[in-house]
């Protein structure tokens, strides 16, 4: 293989990753939430779920308007507008990934972390007696 068909491999599979994690970096935000070292997903308050047309939290839904990446980061500005079935309101949210998979969300400040990871986490080893 000479060096011109190298070059052209070689930034053809550059194009590809790239491509591929930026299509990847854009969709960790989507999924279900809970405040971290909160109980698993079901029947918690603190669930968050935020999809690419909307974010549903306990009593209150809201429609994404606009999301704006933040070049360099793994963030994103989430621009809504929200209902809690009696009043509505225009809010703006950042989310910024942290390196354990977890999620910021400003201005809230709080750590958010993923419902798959909260099923996941083991539970307490059962206690057992045994006769002396």
């Amino acid at each position: 293989m000479n060096l011109k068909n190298r070059s052209r491999i070689f930034w053809g599979a550059a194009v590809l990753l790239l491509i591929s994690t930026a299509a990847s970096a854009e969709e960790w935000w989507k999924d279900s939430f809970a405040a971290e070292g909160s109980a698993p997903c079901d029947n918690n308050d603190t669930i968050v779920t935020f999809t690419d047309k909307a974010v549903e939290m306990w009593e209150v839904g809201c429609s994404l308007e606009k999301v704006q990446k933040i070049g360099g980061l793994d963030a994103i500005i989430l621009d809504m507008t929200c209902s809690d079935g009696e009043t509505t309101e225009k809010r703006r949210e950042l989310l910024l990934k942290l390196e354990d998979n977890k999620v910021m969300r400003y201005p809230r400040q709080e750590v958010l972390q993923r419902c798959s990871e909260l099923k996941a986490q083991p539970g307490p080893d059962p206690k057992v007696e045994t006769a002396h």
